[in-house]
């Protein structure tokens, strides 16, 4: 009878989910880290089959109902429960069997079968029990692995609050395929507890205030290799595809798609929306400043459709960045479809405006995946000059919005472009989204894997040689044999495996300056008229200089390798000298400012980047080195600021070097940077009034 009955009770499930299901809240459980399943008690007794037995990420959830108008008290709505569970649960999709124990009530040790459509019962054993709640342990052959509780309270305006919550994760592959990959038995969960909350309201004799709340919270864990999740596919996938985008690149001089783009100066000013995510973009109020590229993928002149890129870079809050850190943030978004299928797909456009631009592949957020977009109202016409011209006639607003990937999207910010608008020629400008995360949102799904492999094969190519690696200029570099190279390509080749070796606790402005050396150098450069830098001034050649890391003194440290231009989360392996000894340090960049700012009132066009120290490094601390023109003067002048202390050195010869003589060679390093940056801006100066004027002189005797 009752395999006769799961066809219509099924067929009902289906119903009320399809009715419910779009319009249940979900939300995230906490914005902190995730559940530790070392939280859970090792359960005794046979075939528990707890969170160490089960594959892929463990999800704690957490539905919960408000119930009014009830006669009992939190013990009296449990003891009715624990009569018969039946009287809540959707028996027309899922029935509680007793398959051990003597009473006809829930106890302590009971076992159940839960029988539900498919190929599977749901064996579980009661292993707590209060007056005011009731826990279930997963039994083997369960398709998940973990715990639930069913638990009641009193609330202080004289209501019940009853709660279900979970500590689960699938119990083999294809139950992790159907959950976290199709995510069927997602659904069928949250439809079941759902209605079992509701279940418990007409039970209690009241009903339920509001809907049922459903709160996700997902953690990975660590070292988990049983996971179907086809990476055997997506290495060689990625790999192809890298390799493919990697001879375009070459071809092209250094990007496959986006060649050339427009760089202006963005702020987002964040709202929030009518939900909670759990992720500070979306939920909380802030103007967060940084920069937009706009672009078009293949290049075709105006007024030809092409797909329309927007490439945002910012600055994340303090408290919104792991380790309480500032940290970079990037996001990619090109012109899609707007609808639920046409968001997932590129749509070229003939017009910067208006338009609709999505990030294509989603991002997880809690236990949902989400899609960020950005909507043009303005008519903007689709060629760059008409662009700029665009921005200095006044700011290009859009409108930030989010959606899950089949739902309504939703406004959470404003996006708002301003001059000056300046190509990226010069120094380009370059994102990776995967190495600059968003704090709160994961990448989904394996063609985010395909484009990360793909973005730093692309993105080791250099401009200028089209090779992976770029060495020192020629007049700085000393002739390396082919055995002392492939040693510095490996060293280089592990940098990414190497942590920075000081954390954000520890920075002088979170931990206070003691212990640390702090410096601040101004070194004053040529003077330029007032207003923007002018093409091939002071600025500008200064700019190329801390671009390309002329300003070090090669007798003291230079660039071994590095991977094109300084770009947020590159790495760079120096080569320091240090009384006739040579050390192999790396370092990373942490940031690329490329802005004005505003200091006392008085504004000032900023180019530069910092680096931080790596494992290995016979220091800890972080460099900054950048070039400043005040618009109101037209004063240059080139900034080296610095943190730092000793690192710990276990060599007890060269830890007894560098605390004799490691600060004062800092000092002379600090000393001979701003000197050769002055020294190198005034040559270039030079030559160039030396070429205008012969050219002048040719003219005057040609005429």
């Amino acid at each position: 009878m009752r395999a006769a009955r799961w066809p219509a009770g099924a067929g009902i499930a289906l119903w009320r989910w399809r009715r419910t299901a779009r319009t249940t809240q979900r939300e995230r459980l906490r914005t902190g880290p995730g559940f530790d399943p070392a939280r859970l008690p090792q359960r005794g007794g046979d075939r528990v089959q707890g969170l160490r037995q089960g594959v892929g990420p463990v999800y704690q959830r957490r539905y919960s109902v408000r119930i009014v108008g009830s006669d009992l008290d939190a013990p009296a709505l449990m003891d009715r429960l624990r009569a018969d569970v039946n009287t809540a649960s959707p028996v027309e999709f899922a029935v509680f069997d007793k398959i051990s124990g003597s009473s006809p009530r829930l106890e302590l040790g009971d076992e159940y079968d839960v029988h539900m459509p498919g190929p599977w019962n749901l064996p579980v054993r009661v292993v707590e029990r209060t007056p005011r709640s009731f826990r279930l342990a997963t039994l083997q052959g369960h398709i998940e692995a973990g715990e639930i509780e069913f638990r009641a309270k009193d609330t202080e305006d004289g209501a019940l609050r009853f709660t279900i919550e979970s500590w689960t994760r699938s119990g083999d592959r294809l139950a992790d395929l159907l959950y976290d990959r199709v995510r069927m038995a997602k659904e069928m969960q949250l439809h079941m507890w759902t209605h079992f909350c509701c279940r418990v309201a007409e039970l209690a004799g009241g009903r339920p205030a509001g809907d049922v709340e459903v709160l996700t919270e997902r953690t990975e864990i660590a070292g988990d290799s049983s996971r179907f999740d086809g990476r055997h596919l997506v290495g060689p996938v990625a790999g192809a595809l890298a390799r493919a985008f990697t001879a375009l690149a070459k071809a092209r001089g250094g990007r496959a798609l986006h060649a050339r783009g427009l760089v202006l100066d963005a702020t987002l000013r964040l709202s929030g929306t009518s939900r909670f995510w759990g992720v500070p973009l979306l939920d909380d109020t802030a103007e967060l400043r940084g920069l937009a590229r706009l672009s078009r993928a293949v290049g075709l002149p105006s007024p030809f459709p092409d797909v329309l890129g927007l490439a945002l870079r910012w600055r994340q809050p303090a408290d919104a960045a792991d380790g309480g850190e500032p940290a970079t943030a990037e996001l990619l978004l090109a012109t899609t479809g707007h609808g639920r299928l046409g968001r997932h797909l590129l749509r070229p456009a003939a017009r910067w405006g208006p338009g609709f631009y999505g990030c294509l592949l989603p991002y997880t957020a809690g236990d949902r995946h989400v899609l960020l977009g950005a909507v043009a109202r303005r008519p903007l016409r689709g060629d760059t000059a008409a662009l700029a011209r665009a921005a200095g006639e006044g700011p290009i607003r859009m409108d930030l919005v989010v959606a899950t990937e089949l739902g309504p999207w939703e406004r959470f910010g404003e996006l708002v472009l301003t001059r000056p608008a300046r190509t990226d020629d010069p120094v380009p400008v370059r994102f990776n989204p995967a190495r600059h995360p968003i704090t709160g949102l994961r990448p989904a799904g394996p063609l985010q894997q395909v484009r990360r492999r793909s973005y730093d094969a692309v993105q080791q190519v250099d401009l200028r040689t089209g090779t992976g690696l770029t060495r020192r200029r020629k007049g700085t570099t000393q002739r390396r044999g082919p055995r002392e190279h492939r040693r510095l390509q490996r060293l280089f080749e592990g940098l990414p495996e190497r942590p920075v070796n000081f954390e954000a606790r520890d920075r002088p402005e979170n931990a206070g300056p003691a212990g640390w050396h702090i410096d601040d150098r101004r070194q004053p450069l040529p003077l330029e008229r007032p207003g923007p830098p002018e093409p091939e001034g002071s600025w500008e050649i200064a700019r190329r200089l801390v671009r390309d890391y002329e300003f070090a003194d090669p007798r003291i440290i230079r660039s071994a390798y590095r991977s094109g231009e300084p770009e947020p989360g590159a790495d760079m392996l120096l080569e320091a000298r240090f009384f006739g000894l040579r050390f192999h340090l790396g370092v990373r960049v942490g940031d690329v400012v490329d802005t004005v700012v505003e200091e006392d009132g008085r504004r000032a066009r900023v180019w530069g980047w910092n680096y931080r120290t790596l494992d290995g490094h016979l220091e800890r601390g972080q460099m900054d080195q950048e070039v400043l023109k005040w618009l109101d003067t037209g004063e240059v002048e080139f900034r080296l600021r610095a943190f730092s202390q000793v690192a710990g050195i276990r060599d007890p010869v060269v830890r007894l070097g560098f605390a004799l003589f490691g600060r004062p060679t800092q000092l002379e390093y600090q000393r001979r940077a701003c000197l050769r940056m002055a020294d190198l801006t005034e040559a270039a100066l030079a030559a160039r009034r030396t070429a205008r004027d012969a050219g002048a002189g040719v003219r005057d005797a040609g005429g």
